[in-house]
């Protein structure tokens, strides 16, 4: 008959979906040029610390792109940018300059000083929480403007965190006033007391000194020095968390002459406009071109003045310059204190839309497969940075599949600072490990809002456990397996379980395979795993307690498949060491001399044969062999990294372990049994005062329940049994009222029959 060639089943194969924000549902994901994906992720504007709404974006890219890279194979060309030129780095760098180089100067606490500070607090109260700083004493009664702050406010939670944020800032600057007049009367006036009432100030005061010598700010190394450190520090977070870097980095900066000729030819093509030395995208012109849309990504926002007044930034107010109020700034007139470059419509700078535009042309060109970014830049950015470029190219879609992370809550709220739920990376990575947290993305759609709780990182921390605990238990049960080979018998070691165990790993392969094609759908990914480490757990706990070998290559396909998703996504570093491998394979790998290696492990076992002698030649009990053995596990081999798990075949199973682990686990292990040992006391005496408060109530024969004070006052007769019959009024009780004493009586009977035996079994006493 010869070879037939196979037929395959392309009906059946699945292929990966992804939500297109663009569309709002999910889309099959086609690249435009074969293997090869195009992506563009919008990067950090670096001005402060980068906090957990940062790594919910970041970690959920570094998935996703992990994913297309090391599971699907595709040749994915990663761009980010950095936004170096923003009205928010203009006004930090400019007052962080101003503040230190006012703190340079060493100043005395002078009466000037005073009269300044004063002045910056007024200026404070006044444009943060329009206090009349003319009629009121804002230092001396203080605590009763505060009063007349809170009188009447019926602002929301946000509201009211911004508000408490406002008055604490204004509250420090209050105390440092004081601590200075104070000072001053004990003759305290150099430059110590001086600098602490500025730096007690300082929120107040930069904002004060930015408006009197913003000016004065005129070197363009300010700016750039200030964002470079910051984008420095926002690198050494992501590296911590295990971020890859991107294939390639722009920064705006050193795309200026690129960002204007980009604008020119926006100009060009009829769909940008100069006024009073800005340049302006024309929205409505856009927008009334049968083969362009806009806005694409968030229909229901146009016109939305806050949204599209907080992407224009703080420092631009040009709302007369523009021919509608949807209109964007492409370029921005520079005004006194802001970094600036020539143009052919005078010194200015980008605006922010432009700049993300103009970069990913520049590296990727006409067409992106993939742009991600946090879902709240959507709108206006993202659909501004679409309309720049389809303006640019007139071309009807620069993107083909926009992936918006979803927002990040802290305890079910939104994160902001006025809230009181502000978390830096910084802080995160002080209670949590980076993988701790990369499983909490992962065990939570990517796409949805994720809640940064307790609840969530407790299951975090679960899984964190289970897949260590995994991999360290097979790591040493294939070890042990390799180090006792068994010989030649031509019979296999492949039967029912071995079967259930192989047939469980091909069914979870073909279901996380269908989950992270529907979406990325890692909180399904997580769940299959974890039924696949209970079954391998299930198949190796059997194989011990019947004495029977292990498969061990079997257990080392699981394995090794674990090892390759959790390096997928993230979660096991590249560079780390392969977890499953035999000691002879790490001690190989190792660098120095065998001896320098060996060393220690052979210094642990000549001390515990000598050991072991010595309580033989002195004819020592076997309890003191037990407490060698102890000894052994518990202390030398913990110095090795080891431990030593006692199992029911009688027979330890080692585990390389570093000696922090172990002992952090053996604490937790303590803690663990020291709670279960409280709460089995707690019962205990929770019983015996159960049963004690049962005796007491058992003390009253039933024939004498009805018949205390209170009881004689309710009822006139009582049947042969004690049961009340008539009530005081000589009226008989009513039945459902007869029921209900009976019920009682019948209780009373079997708990006056417990305390009888209870009093036999105490002899009568």
């Amino acid at each position: 008959m010869g070879w037939k060639k196979p037929v395959a089943n392309d009906a059946d194969a699945v292929k990966l979906k992804v939500y297109n924000t663009l569309t709002k549902k999910k889309e099959e994901f086609i690249p435009a040029r074969g293997k090869e994906v195009l992506w563009y992720g919008c990067g950090p504007t670096v001005y402060d610390a980068s906090h957990l709404g940062h790594a919910r974006n970041y970690i959920t890219s570094d998935i996703l792109r992990r994913v297309m890279e090391d599971y699907f194979n595709y040749d994915v060309h990663y761009v980010m940018n950095i936004t170096d030129v923003d009205d928010k780095i203009i006004i930090a760098a400019r007052q962080k300059f101003l503040f230190d180089r006012f703190l340079a100067t060493s100043p005395l606490l002078t009466p000037s000083l005073l009269s300044d500070v004063r002045a910056a607090l007024e200026n404070y109260l006044q444009n943060k929480l329009g206090v009349d700083v003319a009629s009121a004493n804002v230092v001396e009664g203080w605590e009763a403007e505060v009063e007349k702050l809170w009188s009447g406010f019926e602002g929301d939670v946000a509201e009211k965190g911004k508000r408490e944020m406002q008055i604490k800032v204004a509250g420090r600057a209050v105390e440092a006033l004081r601590a200075a007049s104070v000072a001053r009367k004990e003759g305290k006036t150099g430059s110590e007391e001086g600098k602490k009432l500025i730096v007690g100030a300082r929120e107040a005061f930069s904002d004060w000194i930015d408006a009197q010598q913003k000016a004065e700010v005129t070197k363009p190394e300010i700016f750039r020095e200030f964002a470079a450190f910051w984008e420095d520090d926002f690198f050494k977070d992501m590296d911590v968390l295990n971020v890859r870097r991107p294939d390639l980095l722009t920064r705006v900066s050193e795309y200026i002459p690129e960002i204007i000729a980009y604008v020119q030819k926006i100009i060009e093509n009829g769909y940008g406009y100069e006024s009073n030395g800005s340049v302006y995208f024309n929205t409505v012109t856009f927008g009334d071109n049968p083969t362009h849309d806009y806005p694409k990504l968030v229909p229901g926002a146009k016109g939305n003045s806050k949204l599209l007044a907080d992407g224009e930034g703080a420092l631009t107010d040009t709302a007369l310059d523009k021919r509608d109020l949807s209109d964007f700034a492409l370029w921005k007139k520079s005004r006194e204190g802001e970094p600036e470059w020539d143009s052919p419509w005078g010194k200015g700078r980008p605006g922010w839309h432009i700049e993300c535009s103009v970069m990913a042309s520049e590296v990727l060109g006409h067409k992106l497969d993939v742009h991600s970014g946090g879902i709240d830049l959507a709108f206006p950015h993202h659909d501004n940075e679409m309309a720049q470029a389809e303006a640019y190219y007139e071309n009807e879609q620069w993107v083909n599949y926009f992936l918006h992370s979803g927002h990040l809550h802290i305890e079910g709220q939104k994160m902001s600072k006025s809230l009181k739920n502000f978390i830096t990376i910084q802080q995160a990575l002080e209670r949590h490990s980076a993988t701790k947290i990369r499983l909490m993305f992962l065990l939570n759609s990517w796409s949805s809002i994720l809640d940064y709780s307790e609840r969530s990182l407790e299951e975090a921390e679960a899984y964190e456990g289970m897949f260590n605990n995994f991999l360290r238990e097979v790591s040493a049960t294939i070890r042990e397996a390799e180090a006792h080979p068994v010989p030649f018998t031509g019979n296999h070691n492949f039967h029912d379980e071995e079967r259930q165990l192989f047939d469980a790993l091909r069914k979870k392969q073909e279901r996380i395979h269908a989950a992270i094609c529907d979406n990325f759908d890692m909180p399904q990914v997580m769940l299959e795993l974890k039924e696949l480490i209970a079954a391998t757990n299930t198949y190796r706990t059997s194989a011990i307690r019947a004495k029977r070998r292990v498969q061990e290559d079997l257990l080392k396909k699981v394995a090794k498949y674990v090892v390759r998703m959790l390096r997928t996504f993230g979660v096991i570093p590249e560079s780390g060491a392969a977890i499953v491998s035999s000691l002879k394979a790490e001690v190989s790998g190792a660098s120095g001399a065998k001896e320098d290696i060996v060393m220690p492990y052979v210094r642990v076992l000549s001390n515990y044969r000598d050991g072991v002698r010595a309580l033989a030649q002195q004819g020592a009990d076997s309890k003191e062999f037990l407490k060698l053995s102890d000894k052994l596990r518990d202390e030398d081999l913990i110095e090795l990294d080891i431990q030593l798990d006692d199992r029911e075949d009688g027979k330890a199973l080692a585990k390389f372990m570093d000696k922090a682990t172990i002992l952090r686990e053996r604490e937790e292990k303590r803690q663990r049994e020291l709670k279960r040992q409280q709460e089995k006391e707690e019962r205990a005496r929770e019983a015996l005062r159960k049963q004690q408060e049962e005796l007491e109530k058992g003390k009253t024969a039933p024939a004498d329940l009805f018949k205390d004070a209170e009881s004689l006052t309710l009822y006139s007769k009582w049947d042969e049994k004690g049961i009340p019959t008539h009530d005081a009024d000589g009226a008989e009780v009513a039945k459902s009222k007869k029921k209900r004493l009976q019920k009682e009586y019948d209780v009373q009977v079997k708990l006056h029959d417990k305390y009888k035996a209870w009093v036999y079994q105490n002899g009568g006493k």
